[in-house]
C-alpha cells in the first residue's frame, strides 16, 4: 500500500481551521438541542479565532475582516448563551432540592432563555443566515495564504500570548475588578486553545517529539483549569445580574446571599 504523506504544518492548520467552520454550521443546524448547539457553535467559533491569530502576521491584510465577521457571529449568540448558562447555574447553586424561592426564579430564568431564542429565530429561521455566513467563511479561510505560515510563526504567536496572559494576570492581582478577571479568563482561554491545536498540529504532521511539547501539554492544562475556575465565578457574577433583573428584591435576596457565599469560594484564584 502507498504510504500516506503527512500534512505540512500549514496544511494542518487550514484543515483545521475549515473544520472549525463546519462544525459551527452544523451545531447551528442541530434542531433538536438548539442551546446546545449555540453553545457549541460559540465555542467552535472561539477555537476559530484562537487558531488564526497563530498566523496573525501573515494574515494581516485579510485577518481584521475575518475577526469582525467572527465577532459579530459570537455576539448576536451571546444573549442566548448568556440565558442558557443562567438556567444552568441556578440549577446547580439551587442544589438537587431547590427551595419554592429557587424553583421560582429557575422557572423566570427558564420562560426568559426560552423567549430569546424563539425570537432569535424568528428573526433568523433556522439560523440559515448565520449558518451561510459561516460557509462563506470558510471559503474565504481556505484560501489565506496558510503556505507563508511557518513553524516559528505559530511559536512567536503562542509566546504572545503566553505574555498577554502573564500581563493580564498580574493586572488582574493588583486590582481584582470584574473586566480584569474577565480579561484574564479571555486570555488564558485564547492561549490554552491556542496550545491544543498547536499539539494537534504537530500530532497530525510528525512533529510532535519537539523540545516543547511537555512543557506545552503542562501549559495546556494549567490554561483549563484556570479558565474553568474564572468561567464559574463570571457564571456566578452573571447569574446574580440576571436574578436582579427579576425585579423581585425580597424572594431573591435569600438566593443573592446563596451566590455571595458561593463566590467566596472562588476569591483566591490564580
Amino acid at each position: 500500500m502507498p504510504q500516506t504523506t503527512a500534512p505540512t504544518i500549514a496544511e494542518a492548520l487550514a484543515s483545521f481551521a475549515v473544520r472549525e467552520c463546519r462544525t459551527a454550521m452544523r451545531a447551528l443546524a442541530d434542531a433538536k438541542q438548539r442551546h446546545r448547539g449555540v453553545h457549541e457553535a460559540r465555542k467552535a467559533i472561539r477555537r476559530l479565532k484562537s487558531l488564526l491569530t497563530l498566523a496573525a502576521e501573515p494574515f494581516a491584510e485579510s485577518l481584521p475582516s475575518i475577526e469582525t465577521t467572527l465577532g459579530r457571529l459570537a455576539t448576536g449568540l451571546s444573549p442566548l448563551r448568556d440565558a442558557y448558562v443562567a438556567v444552568n447555574t441556578a440549577r446547580t447553586v439551587a442544589g438537587p432540592m431547590p427551595s419554592s424561592e429557587w424553583r421560582h426564579a429557575i422557572e423566570a430564568l427558564e420562560h426568559r432563555s426560552e423567549g430569546r431564542l424563539v425570537a432569535a429565530l424568528a428573526r433568523d429561521p433556522r439560523f440559515l443566515k448565520r449558518r451561510r455566513e459561516l460557509r462563506d467563511l470558510a471559503a474565504t479561510i481556505e484560501a489565506l495564504p496558510w503556505q507563508e505560515v511557518r513553524r516559528d510563526t505559530v511559536e512567536q504567536a503562542i509566546a504572545r500570548s503566553e505574555r498577554r496572559v502573564a500581563k493580564a494576570h498580574k493586572r488582574a492581582s493588583h486590582h481584582p475588578s470584574p473586566v480584569n478577571l474577565h480579561r484574564w479568563r479571555r486570555r488564558a482561554r485564547r492561549l490554552r486553545m491556542q496550545l491544543d491545536a498547536w499539539r494537534k498540529v504537530l500530532k497530525v504532521t510528525g512533529k510532535s517529539s519537539h523540545h516543547r511539547a511537555h512543557e506545552d501539554k503542562a501549559a495546556a492544562h494549567a490554561m483549563s483549569k484556570l479558565s474553568d475556575a474564572l468561567g464559574a465565578k463570571q457564571d456566578l457574577r452573571a447569574l446574580r445580574t440576571a436574578l436582579r433583573s427579576l425585579r423581585e428584591p425580597e424572594a431573591v435576596a435569600p438566593l443573592l446571599e446563596q451566590i455571595r457565599q458561593e463566590l467566596k469560594k472562588h476569591r483566591k484564584i490564580g
